[in-house]
Protein backbone atom coordinates (compact mmCIF):
# COMPACT_ATOMS: atom_id res chain seq x y z
CA UNK A 1 0.00 0.00 0.00
CA UNK A 2 2.93 2.33 0.77
CA UNK A 3 4.64 1.16 -1.95
CA UNK A 4 1.20 2.60 -4.71
CA UNK A 5 1.24 5.54 -2.72
CA UNK A 6 4.80 6.39 -3.45
CA UNK A 7 3.81 5.94 -6.98
CA UNK A 8 0.90 8.18 -7.16
CA UNK A 9 2.55 10.84 -5.43
CA UNK A 10 5.50 10.87 -7.58
CA UNK A 11 3.08 10.41 -10.72
CA UNK A 12 1.62 14.13 -9.23
CA UNK A 13 5.02 15.62 -8.84
CA UNK A 14 5.97 14.65 -12.47
CA UNK A 15 2.44 16.01 -13.78
CA UNK A 16 2.73 19.54 -12.10
CA UNK A 17 6.34 19.94 -13.09
CA UNK A 18 5.06 19.70 -16.96
CA UNK A 19 1.86 21.85 -16.40
CA UNK A 20 2.67 25.76 -16.36
CA UNK A 21 1.63 27.27 -13.57
CA UNK A 22 -1.34 29.98 -14.40
CA UNK A 23 1.18 32.88 -12.86
CA UNK A 24 3.42 31.70 -15.83
CA UNK A 25 1.60 33.15 -18.46
CA UNK A 26 3.04 36.68 -19.32
CA UNK A 27 -0.02 39.59 -18.76
CA UNK A 28 -1.55 41.04 -21.66
CA UNK A 29 -1.43 44.48 -22.90
CA UNK A 30 -3.18 46.99 -21.39
CA UNK A 31 -4.55 50.98 -22.19
CA UNK A 32 -3.41 54.19 -20.13
CA UNK A 33 -5.24 57.07 -20.12
CA UNK A 34 -3.64 59.79 -21.85
CA UNK A 35 -5.12 63.61 -21.45
CA UNK A 36 -6.00 64.57 -25.12
CA UNK A 37 -3.58 67.20 -26.99
CA UNK A 38 -4.82 70.45 -27.20
CA UNK A 39 -4.82 70.27 -31.03
CA UNK A 40 -4.99 67.44 -33.11
CA UNK A 41 -3.38 65.78 -35.46
CA UNK A 42 -0.27 65.02 -33.57
CA UNK A 43 2.88 63.57 -34.30
CA UNK A 44 4.76 61.46 -31.49
CA UNK A 45 8.48 61.47 -31.68
CA UNK A 46 9.80 59.71 -29.11
CA UNK A 47 9.58 57.63 -25.44
CA UNK A 48 12.48 57.07 -22.86
CA UNK A 49 11.97 55.68 -19.42
CA UNK A 50 14.20 55.31 -16.45
CA UNK A 51 12.16 52.68 -14.79
CA UNK A 52 8.86 51.68 -13.75
CA UNK A 53 7.86 54.69 -12.10
CA UNK A 54 9.16 57.92 -14.91
CA UNK A 55 8.77 58.10 -18.38
CA UNK A 56 8.49 60.79 -20.96
CA UNK A 57 6.86 61.00 -24.27
CA UNK A 58 7.54 64.30 -26.90
CA UNK A 59 6.27 65.15 -29.51
CA UNK A 60 4.44 68.15 -31.16
CA UNK A 61 0.97 69.36 -32.17
CA UNK A 62 -0.37 70.25 -35.33
CA UNK A 63 -2.04 73.37 -34.01
CA UNK A 64 -3.47 76.36 -36.43
CA UNK A 65 -0.60 78.89 -36.34
CA UNK A 66 1.83 76.23 -36.80
CA UNK A 67 4.02 73.05 -34.23
CA UNK A 68 3.42 73.52 -31.06
CA UNK A 69 5.58 71.34 -28.07
CA UNK A 70 4.04 68.50 -26.96
CA UNK A 71 5.39 66.75 -23.55
CA UNK A 72 3.94 64.11 -21.34
CA UNK A 73 5.10 62.43 -17.90
CA UNK A 74 4.58 59.38 -16.53
CA UNK A 75 5.05 59.34 -12.38
CA UNK A 76 3.95 55.29 -12.72
CA UNK A 77 0.65 55.53 -11.55
CA UNK A 78 -0.58 58.04 -14.75
CA UNK A 79 -0.09 60.21 -17.57
CA UNK A 80 0.02 64.15 -17.08
CA UNK A 81 0.62 66.70 -19.87
CA UNK A 82 3.89 68.76 -18.90
CA UNK A 83 4.12 72.49 -19.58
CA UNK A 84 6.86 73.86 -17.11
CA UNK A 85 9.61 73.70 -19.22
CA UNK A 86 10.47 77.39 -21.19
CA UNK A 87 9.07 78.02 -24.46
CA UNK A 88 6.26 75.50 -23.47
CA UNK A 89 4.14 77.81 -25.48
CA UNK A 90 6.27 78.61 -28.34
CA UNK A 91 5.46 78.06 -31.87
CA UNK A 92 8.24 74.18 -32.10
CA UNK A 93 8.68 71.10 -31.62
CA UNK A 94 10.39 68.31 -29.18
CA UNK A 95 11.86 65.61 -30.55
CA UNK A 96 12.99 62.09 -29.51
CA UNK A 97 13.56 61.80 -25.22
CA UNK A 98 16.90 60.05 -23.97
CA UNK A 99 17.66 59.54 -20.39
CA UNK A 100 21.29 60.60 -19.28
CA UNK A 101 21.27 59.15 -15.68
CA UNK A 102 18.62 61.10 -13.70
CA UNK A 103 18.09 63.28 -16.61
CA UNK A 104 15.71 63.08 -19.51
CA UNK A 105 17.15 65.07 -22.92
CA UNK A 106 15.38 66.32 -25.65
CA UNK A 107 15.84 67.84 -29.11
CA UNK A 108 14.05 70.79 -29.69
CA UNK A 109 12.99 73.56 -31.55
CA UNK A 110 11.96 76.95 -30.40
CA UNK A 111 10.85 79.02 -32.71
CA UNK A 112 13.05 78.09 -35.40
CA UNK A 113 16.52 78.23 -33.04
CA UNK A 114 17.10 74.38 -32.55
CA UNK A 115 18.71 73.63 -28.85
CA UNK A 116 19.24 70.43 -26.13
CA UNK A 117 16.32 70.72 -23.32
CA UNK A 118 17.76 68.83 -20.36
CA UNK A 119 15.41 68.25 -17.28
CA UNK A 120 17.25 67.55 -13.58
CA UNK A 121 16.36 67.38 -9.99
CA UNK A 122 17.31 71.73 -10.57
CA UNK A 123 15.03 72.11 -12.90
CA UNK A 124 14.87 72.33 -16.88
CA UNK A 125 18.13 73.80 -18.85
CA UNK A 126 18.76 74.50 -22.28
CA UNK A 127 22.14 73.93 -24.00
CA UNK A 128 22.44 76.21 -27.19
CA UNK A 129 23.93 74.57 -30.68
CA UNK A 130 26.55 75.78 -32.42
CA UNK A 131 25.61 76.47 -35.82
CA UNK A 132 22.22 76.13 -37.92
CA UNK A 133 22.01 73.07 -39.82
CA UNK A 134 19.13 72.65 -42.65
CA UNK A 135 18.40 69.43 -41.57
CA UNK A 136 18.33 67.49 -38.00
CA UNK A 137 18.48 63.95 -38.42
CA UNK A 138 18.50 62.95 -34.11
CA UNK A 139 20.76 63.37 -31.71
CA UNK A 140 22.52 61.27 -28.67
CA UNK A 141 23.08 61.86 -24.98
CA UNK A 142 25.49 59.98 -22.33
CA UNK A 143 27.67 61.08 -19.53
CA UNK A 144 29.50 63.42 -20.71
CA UNK A 145 28.97 63.54 -23.92
CA UNK A 146 25.86 65.08 -26.76
CA UNK A 147 26.29 64.45 -30.31
CA UNK A 148 23.93 66.21 -32.82
CA UNK A 149 23.64 65.32 -36.55
CA UNK A 150 23.02 66.76 -39.83
CA UNK A 151 23.70 68.38 -42.57
CA UNK A 152 24.01 72.16 -44.10
CA UNK A 153 25.57 73.85 -47.31
CA UNK A 154 28.90 72.23 -46.45
CA UNK A 155 27.76 69.12 -46.02
CA UNK A 156 27.35 66.47 -43.07
CA UNK A 157 27.50 67.49 -39.43
CA UNK A 158 27.99 65.71 -36.38
CA UNK A 159 28.45 68.55 -33.47
CA UNK A 160 30.04 66.83 -30.47
CA UNK A 161 29.64 68.47 -27.08
CA UNK A 162 32.35 67.43 -24.79
CA UNK A 163 30.29 68.94 -21.45
CA UNK A 164 31.64 72.67 -21.60
CA UNK A 165 32.29 72.71 -25.52
CA UNK A 166 30.59 72.08 -29.22
CA UNK A 167 33.61 70.45 -31.42
CA UNK A 168 32.45 69.90 -34.84
CA UNK A 169 33.72 65.86 -36.19
CA UNK A 170 34.60 65.03 -39.05
CA UNK A 171 33.21 61.91 -41.11
CA UNK A 172 34.76 59.45 -43.26
CA UNK A 173 35.15 60.24 -47.15
CA UNK A 174 32.11 59.19 -48.78
CA UNK A 175 29.20 60.09 -46.42
CA UNK A 176 26.99 61.89 -48.18
CA UNK A 177 24.57 61.94 -45.31
CA UNK A 178 24.47 60.96 -41.39
CA UNK A 179 20.96 60.48 -40.88
CA UNK A 180 20.86 59.01 -37.17
CA UNK A 181 22.86 58.94 -33.74
CA UNK A 182 22.84 56.89 -30.84
CA UNK A 183 25.56 56.04 -27.93
CA UNK A 184 26.41 53.66 -25.81
CA UNK A 185 28.91 55.90 -23.77
CA UNK A 186 31.49 58.72 -24.44
CA UNK A 187 33.74 56.78 -26.50
CA UNK A 188 31.40 54.57 -28.03
CA UNK A 189 28.86 55.85 -30.43
CA UNK A 190 27.12 54.52 -33.37
CA UNK A 191 25.41 56.19 -36.13
CA UNK A 192 23.99 55.46 -39.86
CA UNK A 193 25.16 57.26 -43.36
CA UNK A 194 24.19 57.24 -46.84
CA UNK A 195 27.38 56.80 -49.37
CA UNK A 196 28.04 56.83 -52.82
CA UNK A 197 27.27 53.34 -52.43
CA UNK A 198 24.68 52.46 -50.43
CA UNK A 199 24.10 52.50 -46.24
CA UNK A 200 26.87 52.11 -44.40
CA UNK A 201 27.36 51.88 -40.38
CA UNK A 202 29.69 54.53 -38.25
CA UNK A 203 31.77 53.93 -34.90
CA UNK A 204 33.63 56.88 -33.06
CA UNK A 205 35.75 54.81 -30.65
CA UNK A 206 36.60 58.35 -28.60
CA UNK A 207 39.30 59.44 -31.62
CA UNK A 208 37.71 58.91 -34.56
CA UNK A 209 34.52 57.75 -36.79
CA UNK A 210 35.21 54.95 -38.86
CA UNK A 211 33.30 52.72 -41.10
CA UNK A 212 32.21 50.06 -38.88
CA UNK A 213 32.61 47.64 -42.18
CA UNK A 214 29.08 46.21 -41.11
CA UNK A 215 28.04 43.81 -43.82
CA UNK A 216 24.61 45.20 -44.20
CA UNK A 217 22.48 43.40 -46.69
CA UNK A 218 22.67 44.63 -50.07
CA UNK A 219 19.97 47.22 -51.50
CA UNK A 220 18.92 48.22 -47.78
CA UNK A 221 18.69 51.31 -45.79
CA UNK A 222 19.19 51.50 -41.66
CA UNK A 223 16.37 52.78 -39.61
CA UNK A 224 17.44 52.31 -36.18
CA UNK A 225 20.82 50.46 -34.16
CA UNK A 226 20.24 49.10 -30.61
CA UNK A 227 23.62 49.11 -28.60
CA UNK A 228 23.82 47.66 -25.26
CA UNK A 229 26.02 47.42 -22.19
CA UNK A 230 26.46 43.51 -23.07
CA UNK A 231 28.34 44.52 -25.98
CA UNK A 232 25.88 43.52 -28.40
CA UNK A 233 24.74 45.63 -31.19
CA UNK A 234 21.40 45.13 -33.09
CA UNK A 235 21.01 46.81 -36.22
CA UNK A 236 17.23 47.20 -37.62
CA UNK A 237 16.35 48.13 -41.82
CA UNK A 238 14.81 47.28 -44.82
CA UNK A 239 16.21 45.99 -48.17
CA UNK A 240 14.54 45.60 -51.57
CA UNK A 241 14.27 42.37 -52.98
CA UNK A 242 12.60 42.45 -56.51
CA UNK A 243 10.97 45.80 -55.65
CA UNK A 244 9.58 44.83 -52.48
CA UNK A 245 10.98 45.89 -48.91
CA UNK A 246 11.91 43.37 -46.21
CA UNK A 247 12.45 44.05 -42.80
CA UNK A 248 16.25 43.11 -41.54
CA UNK A 249 17.95 42.46 -38.07
CA UNK A 250 21.64 42.55 -37.81
CA UNK A 251 22.82 41.77 -34.51
CA UNK A 252 26.97 41.29 -33.68
CA UNK A 253 29.82 42.79 -31.24
CA UNK A 254 31.63 45.22 -34.05
CA UNK A 255 33.49 42.27 -35.11
CA UNK A 256 31.22 39.16 -36.40
CA UNK A 257 27.46 39.91 -37.99
CA UNK A 258 24.56 37.84 -38.39
CA UNK A 259 21.25 38.88 -40.26
CA UNK A 260 17.95 37.41 -40.15
CA UNK A 261 14.58 38.23 -41.65
CA UNK A 262 12.05 37.82 -39.79
CA UNK A 263 8.34 37.96 -40.54
CA UNK A 264 7.76 41.47 -40.39
CA UNK A 265 6.93 42.44 -43.89
CA UNK A 266 8.38 45.85 -44.47
CA UNK A 267 7.65 46.95 -40.91
CA UNK A 268 10.01 49.89 -40.37
CA UNK A 269 12.27 49.04 -36.90
CA UNK A 270 12.86 52.95 -35.48
CA UNK A 271 10.88 52.11 -32.45
CA UNK A 272 12.74 48.54 -31.48
CA UNK A 273 13.54 47.71 -28.24
CA UNK A 274 14.83 45.05 -25.65
CA UNK A 275 12.24 43.91 -23.39
CA UNK A 276 12.35 43.13 -19.99
CA UNK A 277 12.17 39.11 -21.40
CA UNK A 278 15.46 39.78 -23.37
CA UNK A 279 13.57 39.43 -26.20
CA UNK A 280 13.40 42.23 -29.57
CA UNK A 281 10.03 44.55 -29.27
CA UNK A 282 8.62 46.53 -32.20
CA UNK A 283 5.15 47.90 -32.78
CA UNK A 284 4.11 46.61 -36.37
CA UNK A 285 1.19 47.16 -38.50
CA UNK A 286 -1.86 45.84 -37.03
CA UNK A 287 -4.56 43.82 -39.29
CA UNK A 288 -7.51 45.05 -36.76
CA UNK A 289 -8.56 48.57 -36.65
CA UNK A 290 -9.39 48.98 -33.47
CA UNK A 291 -6.69 47.32 -31.98
CA UNK A 292 -2.55 47.67 -31.90
CA UNK A 293 -0.08 45.15 -32.79
CA UNK A 294 3.46 44.56 -31.54
CA UNK A 295 6.19 41.75 -32.80
CA UNK A 296 8.17 40.01 -30.51
CA UNK A 297 11.58 38.50 -32.27
CA UNK A 298 13.52 36.15 -29.65
CA UNK A 299 16.25 34.40 -32.00
CA UNK A 300 14.77 32.55 -34.71
CA UNK A 301 11.10 32.65 -33.72
CA UNK A 302 8.66 35.97 -34.39
CA UNK A 303 5.11 35.91 -32.34
CA UNK A 304 2.41 38.68 -32.61
CA UNK A 305 0.46 40.49 -29.37
CA UNK A 306 -2.31 42.86 -29.82
CA UNK A 307 -3.19 45.94 -27.28
CA UNK A 308 -6.78 46.09 -26.14
CA UNK A 309 -9.61 46.98 -28.07
CA UNK A 310 -10.73 50.06 -28.38
CA UNK A 311 -14.19 51.23 -29.12
CA UNK A 312 -15.13 52.64 -32.70
CA UNK A 313 -11.46 53.05 -33.18
CA UNK A 314 -10.37 53.55 -37.02
CA UNK A 315 -6.63 53.34 -36.50
CA UNK A 316 -4.18 52.41 -33.44
CA UNK A 317 -0.84 53.11 -34.10
CA UNK A 318 1.90 53.15 -31.42
CA UNK A 319 4.61 55.12 -32.19
CA UNK A 320 7.10 54.64 -29.83
CA UNK A 321 8.41 51.97 -27.45
CA UNK A 322 10.61 52.11 -23.80
CA UNK A 323 11.49 49.52 -21.44
CA UNK A 324 10.62 50.75 -18.06
CA UNK A 325 11.93 47.99 -15.09
CA UNK A 326 9.58 44.88 -15.68
CA UNK A 327 7.52 46.40 -18.12
CA UNK A 328 7.05 47.64 -21.87
CA UNK A 329 5.23 51.05 -22.07
CA UNK A 330 3.84 52.38 -25.99
CA UNK A 331 3.35 55.78 -26.44
CA UNK A 332 0.99 56.74 -30.10
CA UNK A 333 -1.76 57.76 -31.67
CA UNK A 334 -5.26 56.55 -32.04
CA UNK A 335 -8.13 57.74 -34.04
CA UNK A 336 -11.30 57.39 -33.65
CA UNK A 337 -14.35 57.44 -36.08
CA UNK A 338 -15.28 60.71 -36.71
CA UNK A 339 -12.62 63.11 -35.30
CA UNK A 340 -8.01 63.14 -36.30
CA UNK A 341 -5.66 61.25 -34.56
CA UNK A 342 -5.07 61.96 -30.47
CA UNK A 343 -3.01 59.87 -28.33
CA UNK A 344 -2.66 56.51 -26.81
CA UNK A 345 -0.96 54.86 -24.42
CA UNK A 346 -0.15 50.96 -23.43
CA UNK A 347 1.57 48.65 -21.14
CA UNK A 348 2.40 45.08 -21.05
CA UNK A 349 3.15 43.84 -17.78
CA UNK A 350 1.86 45.57 -14.28
CA UNK A 351 -1.30 45.81 -13.10
CA UNK A 352 -4.36 45.85 -15.93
Amino acid sequence: MNALRAVVVCLVIACAAVVPPAAAVPPGWSALPVPPAAASPVTVSGLAARGPGEAWASGYEHAVDGLRPMLYRWDGVAWSRETSFPGAGDVGWLGEAQFVGEEVWFLRDRAGVKELLRRSTGGWHTVALPRTLWTYQGFAAVPGAAWVVGEDDTGPQVLHHDGSRWIRQSVPDGVLYVMGITARSATDAWAWADTATGSAVLHWDGTAWRDARVPLPPDGNVHTILPEASGRVTIGGSRYDDGVARTYLTTGNGRAWHTVHPPLGDTSTQALVRGPDGALWLPVRSDRAFRSRYARVDGPRTTFSYGPERQDAIDVRPRALARAGSLLLSFGTVEIYGSKPNLMSERLGGRS
